[in-house]
């Protein structure tokens, strides 16, 4: 009994210090003043309201969205045709390909952004919106590949079979039968992919360039130089969009689990 209350009260402990200065952040978004003070002495949307008037901000989450979506459309393109191939397929390299693609989660990620750094001058490109969508599509493929392969791999193989007895090719089987089937894991990673570039810091911030300005990159310009409540806004913003990706994957991940 006393190892139960141990336990839960070191897991309260973990949850609180990693959630307090997120739910801090919205609570000075909310706050009238334009210092963060608590108590706060009243409550506000004026920030928001601001936030939203703000051209550079509202450019700079728009370039993420944009940036967030070419990237995790490849990566769903190269990961889910990956998971197929790890999962249908039985091959010599099949253990390095997968030890591959998984390794954005375990390389750090400082590593990776100098890499590509390194790879964009050797090419001379000079960072921008090509190569950060590269990076970004890196980083989103094993969260893809991971999702689709689970997928795949409860996926019912005879109903393919099926299909091919009945006269169906190859392709017409895939596009009629596999991605229908496949598609929640599909559309699940895709939105994993989505958060991991939208939220995106290191990579964006090493090889931008000056003319790529996403939102985590202009929240910490402010913070540099104009720190305003609008901060806070803007970075409950992210906290929003992210938490309503999440909860749209959950909800896709229980129905495929139904």
């Amino acid at each position: 009994m006393a190892r139960d209350l141990t336990q839960k009260l070191w897991t309260a402990a973990v949850y609180i210090f990693l959630f307090a200065p997120i739910i801090m952040v919205v609570v000075m978004s909310l706050n009238e003043s334009k210092f963060s003070r608590y108590p706060v002495p009243g409550w506000s949307l004026k920030w928001y309201t601001e936030a939203f008037e703000d051209p550079e901000i509202m450019q700079a989450i728009g370039t993420s969205a944009m940036i967030a979506i070419v990237s995790a459309l490849i990566a769903s393109i190269i990961g889910t045709l990956a998971a197929l191939a790890l999962v249908r397929y039985s091959f010599g390299l099949r253990k390095f390909l997968r030890a591959t693609f998984m390794s954005p989660l375990i390389i750090p990620e400082v590593v990776i952004s100098v890499a590509l750094l390194t790879l964009s001058t050797t090419l001379n490109l000079k960072g921008g919106f090509f190569v950060i969508i590269g990076g970004h599509a890196l980083l989103g493929l094993p969260f893809v590949i991971t999702v689709v392969a689970a997928r795949l791999a409860n996926f019912d193989a005879t109903l393919e079979e099926a299909a091919q007895d009945l006269g169906a090719t190859e392709i017409e089987t895939f596009f009629k039968v596999t991605l229908p089937l496949a598609l929640p894991g599909i559309v699940g990673g895709m939105i994993l992919a989505f958060t991991v570039s939208f939220d995106n810091f290191l990579v964006t911030y090493m090889n931008a360039g000056s003319g790529v300005v996403t939102i985590p990159l202009k929240i910490f310009s402010m913070i540099r130089f104009e720190f305003s409540p609008k901060l806070h806004a803007a970075s409950t913003l992210i906290i929003g969009i992210t938490i309503g990706l999440l909860v749209i994957y959950h909800l896709l991940t229980r129905t495929k689990n139904n």
